[in-house]
């Protein structure tokens, strides 16, 4: 009984493909169709999808760009104050930033504190320097290594404005950022 069954099951599959070969490749001459696509499909992932490398190198590179583009950043400091404002350093600026850091050993920030005229020399190249370790630890906080940072002051001796108006001097109370990569 068993023999019939296994018989007539097999003969069952062999008609079914032969008709559905004979209506899809004779009738409807899909055959040759089918066989092209299968070859474009084969081909095209090739082409198409860039490697997972590429696209980190892409963003390491589009980093660099930005941060290149970028310049000097700036925080600012009230008077006689190493505690500045930091939101001349955006998020995008600080992922950035880590991003270059982490994947170039060479890289580094260089972080210059200055100051106003108002006060000794000696006590505007100590807060230049405090303000510097200011935006360090700032940078540090936000996940930069800190050996990858350089601080220094400049004290009074770089005004970007005249320290004859209130003005120019807040304008000279602040700190740079300057990305060497």
């Amino acid at each position: 009984m068993k023999k019939p069954v296994l018989f007539f099951s097999v003969l069952l599959v062999l008609w079914v493909a032969g008709a559905s070969y004979w209506y899809v490749c004779k009738i409807r001459c899909n055959c040759k169709k089918a066989e092209a696509s299968a070859v474009e499909m084969q081909a095209a992932p090739d082409t198409l999808a860039p490697s997972p490398e590429q696209l980190f190198l892409d963003s390491l590179n589009e980093a660099k760009q930005y941060l290149s583009e970028s310049g000097v950043r700036k925080g600012f400091f009230p008077i006689s104050s190493a505690a500045g404002d930091m939101s001349g350093i955006s998020d995008e600026y600080l992922e950035k930033l880590k991003l270059v850091l982490d994947n170039d050993p060479a890289a580094r920030v260089e972080v210059t504190g200055h100051t106003d005229i108002t006060g000794t020399a000696s006590f505007n190249k100590e807060l230049g320097l405090k303000r510097a370790e200011f935006v360090k630890s700032y940078l540090v906080n936000a996940g930069i290594k800190a050996e990858q940072i350089v601080t220094s002051s400049k004290g009074p001796s770089e005004p970007v404005a005249s320290n004859s108006t209130p003005e120019g001097r807040a304008a000279n109370r602040r700190s740079e950022i300057k990305v060497i990569i």
